[in-house]
Order: C-alpha cells, then structure tokens, then sequence
C-alpha cells in the first residue's frame, strides 16, 4: 500500500493487527498468573468432588425411611456414626438408621439423602426427623463441578480471582500464560523536562511517557520508560536503537513535517518499512506505523490528548492481540449513547472527544 494514503481509523488498526502475532507462552507461578492470558486449556486432574458429599450440615439417610416424616408424625431414626469433614465414613447406613454429618464430608453407603439439621430434634443416639425434601437433595454428587481430564479452563481466558480459585482446585501451581509484550516508551522535544527538573521558560514537564507507561500497564503490558530526547538526530537515534530491543517501540513526539521532527528521518535511515504515517482522525493524524527489523515501532503525535488517544486506538489493540486475548477483546468496548450538547464536525476526518458517560 501507498505509504502516504490517509487511512480511516480502522483500515489503520486493521494494518496494525496484521503485523502484531501472540507471544510465545511462559510458565508463572499461580498468583502472578493474575491478569495473564491463559496460553494452554487447564485439565482437571481428577473429578470435583471426588466424592459425594454433603452440602449441609445434618442427617445422611434413607428417604425411603424418611418419606412420610413430618412435625405431626415424626420418623425416629437410630444415629450410628458422627462424620466430620475430612473424615471417611466406617459405617453404612441401614433401614432405620442415620449418620450425622456435616458440610463437606464423604456421604456414607446406603445413604441417599441430607436432612439439615434444622429439620430435625434430639440428640445423642436417636433423632427425630420433622421433615425430609426429594430423595437426593443437600448432596453434592462426585463429579459435578468437574470431570477428570475435563478443560476446565479454555487457552485465551484472562485469569482474574475466580479462575485463580479454579486453578488451585485443579492443582496448578504454575500455569503457561501468554508473555506480555514489553514496551519501550520514549518522549521526543526540547521543549520537554523531566518531572524532577524545573522547566525553564518555553519548556513543560514531560507528562507524556508516564500516561504511555500508565496505559501500559492497565492494558497488559510492561512499560520501559526511557529519557528524554532532544531534537537532535543522533540522540533519538541513539534512543531509538535502544527501544527497539523490546517487544513493541513506543515514542511521542516528532513525527509530523516540522523541520525538527527528526523520528521518521531516522526510523528511515535505519531501514524502517514506513506502512502508513497518516490517519482520518482528530485528534491523532500525524501517526507513524512501521516495522524495523520486525519490531513493531509506533510514532505517536507529542500533544497529550492526541498521544493517549493514538495509544487507545492502535496501541492497546496491539497489546491484547500479543498477549493472547481473543480477537472480540482487542478493542476499546463501545456503547451507543444520546449526547447532550450540539457537537459538529465539519472537517473530514473522525473526531474523538473526550465526554462523561451518565
């Protein structure tokens, strides 16, 4: 394609995508899996429960025993063993008999039903029973969470507390996730200091590397966040040969056609292949996507609004798309809403604006 043709928004990330592949998976430990991609399905390793047990604490019995029982005509059952959690049941359960049990214990043989408690009096060796539900219920049967050799976890599902609770119920100690993409972060401008230093007159603080490394983070991504660079062309070039030993190379600043925008020259001495450096967006147009060596390197505009924007279009998509995500998760999420002030666009590009959601 012709490097110079004004893309729409989503010719321009559907370019992007094309060039960004999944990572290779790593192995982590359980909890730093946390906000990680799953890169494998995860197999159970052996069925959940592993036995029936029951779901409350009570009485195993017969529900033939038990059927007609009620406050008026109570059944009187004989208690021949006390089954605490953890423990195996030694005795079966015969006519007229019950074992008390509490939530979460083996269900003894012959057993086929849990009267809670509550629906019971006395204690010591008889109880009463006052009232029985259908035959089978409060028990847990083996199996019923999960199958041995079941994907309890598919590959591409994100791991938040829940799934790290699974995880652990399946033994995984360690588990493969996508690597996330490590992203080296670099501002261009004389105009830019550090947020130690004080700005001399006609000079800012440089905000722009900590809101890139900022979104980084929250989208899934390791920042590198290296110096400033001045507008001299053998520092950025010095600066961007280091970037491009991460993952993904990430710099604002510098790319549009003022006589000290010096990026795109040295991203083009160093063999770049330049795919589109213009976008129909506003704020954002001036956007410099190219490969050097195969890295992935994107020039995002210096103004604030403009960078972040860019980043939210193109970088983050980038972003999921490499650490794994399914493909209905590499974009912004969209809402349709009725806005409450005129807004007119009479250029032709896409305007985003910034808005409060109610």
């Amino acid at each position: 394609m012709n490097p110079d043709q004004m893309l729409t928004p989503e010719e321009a990330r559907a370019i992007v995508l094309d060039h960004i592949a999944p990572l290779g998976p790593e192995r982590v430990a359980l909890l730093d899996a946390a906000g990680r991609v799953l890169a494998h399905d995860v197999l159970a390793r052996r069925d959940n429960p592993p036995y029936d047990n029951s779901a409350m604490d009570g009485f195993a019995v017969r529900h033939a025993d038990v059927a007609q029982a009620s406050a008026d005509v109570p059944i009187v059952l004989a208690v021949v063993e006390d089954i605490p959690a953890g423990a195996v049941p030694q005795e079966p359960v015969g006519p007229g008999q019950t074992s008390r049990i509490m939530t979460g214990a083996p269900v003894p043989e012959g057993a086929d039903t849990i009267v809670p408690v509550e629906d019971t009096h006395g204690e010591g060796d008889q109880i009463k029973v006052l009232d029985v539900e259908e035959k089978g219920e409060h028990i847990r049967l083996a199996g019923e969470d999960m199958r041995g050799g079941e994907a309890v976890i598919k590959a591409g599902t994100e791991c938040g507390p829940g799934e790290l609770a699974l995880l652990a119920a399946v033994q995984q100690s360690f588990v493969a996730v996508h690597r996330r993409p490590q992203i080296a972060i670099l501002s261009t401008g004389d105009e830019l200091v550090e947020i130690e230093e004080t700005p001399s007159e006609g000079q800012i603080v440089n905000s722009n590397t900590t809101a890139l490394a900022a979104f980084c983070h929250a989208h899934g991504a390791e920042p590198v966040m290296l110096p400033i660079v001045t507008d001299n062309e053998v520092a950025i070039r010095t600066s961007v040969e280091a970037a491009l030993r991460a993952d993904f190379a990430v710099s604002s600043g510098g790319v549009s056609v003022g006589e000290y925008d010096f990026v795109k020259k040295v991203l083009d001495d160093l063999g770049a292949e330049t795919i589109f450096w213009r976008v129909a967006m506003k704020p954002g147009k001036p956007l410099v996507f190219c490969t050097v060596g195969g890295v992935p390197y994107f020039g995002l505009p210096g103004n604030p609004v403009s960078s972040m924007m860019s980043f939210l279009q193109f970088v983050r998509p980038a972003i999921r798309k490499a650490s794994g995500y399914p493909q209905q998760d590499w974009n912004l999420p969209e809402a349709r809403a009725f806005i409450e002030q005129p807004v007119e666009n009479n250029g032709g590009r896409r305007q985003y604006m910034r808005a409060m959601l109610t």
